[in-house]
């Protein structure tokens, strides 16, 4: 009877070892980095591109025929099989409508495409002037991919003052209007889309405007 106790009990702290033997080592660093924290901007590359490319329209980069738009080939019904109830009526042969030169997502409706060349048309129209006030160091690129005003002499006269704070109030609603149409076409969101908007922005800014850009831990103003 004794030599069965010992036997169990050796078996016991067997498995004891065992199973702490098993338990997971986590290390936690309680040293601070050697590099001070920096802000990461990641964008989806397929949003960016489309961002470029509608800069570029918007800027004039583009040629001015564009964009164009062209129906890709429809694709054969397969036979017995009928179309979902909640196709119907939706143009399926028509939704699908590539966009060319500002942008190479397909869009979800024929509204959202003809909503994406309103707004950049728009933008377009209003390019010149709000070129001139960024030359002017008047307005910038922020952070968010809209335009801010920035402190300037010329801004002391109300006439100048007022005319580009209405530039920058109608730059702003369209430009947030595009970042819903695009979130929508790309199947992201207007945050994710803004973001790509904003590095594009910085990118082609020229060189004496102002853009907001990520430096170590923080955001700041300077000039390109």
């Amino acid at each position: 009877m004794d030599k069965v106790v010992i036997v169990l009990a050796m078996l016991l702290m067997a498995v004891g070892l065992l199973l702490g033997s098993c338990r997971p080592q986590v290390d936690i660093n309680i040293n601070p980095p050697d590099k001070p924290i920096r802000i990461e901007v990641k964008v989806e590359l397929h949003i960016y591109q489309h961002a470029v490319q509608n800069i570029d329209y918007i800027t004039g980069a583009a040629p001015a025929e564009q964009p164009k738009t062209e129906t890709p080939p429809e694709e054969k019904p397969k036979e017995e099989t009928p179309p979902p109830a909640e196709e119907k009526g939706s143009g399926a042969g028509n939704v699908f409508l590539r966009l060319i030169g500002i942008g190479t997502a397909y869009a979800e409706t024929i509204p959202d495409q003809q909503q994406l060349r309103a707004v950049l048309d728009s933008m377009r129209a209003r390019f010149p002037t709000l070129k001139r006030y960024k030359v002017d160091k008047t307005v910038g690129e922020n952070r968010n991919g809209l335009v801010q005003e920035r402190l300037s002499p010329k801004m002391s006269d109300p006439i100048y003052a007022k005319a580009v704070r209405a530039a920058i109030a109608a730059e702003n609603a369209d430009r947030q209007r595009l970042y819903q149409i695009q979130a929508r076409i790309d199947r992201s969101t207007p945050a994710a889309v803004a973001a790509a908007y904003a590095k594009g922005w910085r990118e082609k800014a020229s060189p004496g405007e102002w853009i907001e850009v990520p430096v170590g831990s923080k955001w700041v103003w300077k000039q390109k």
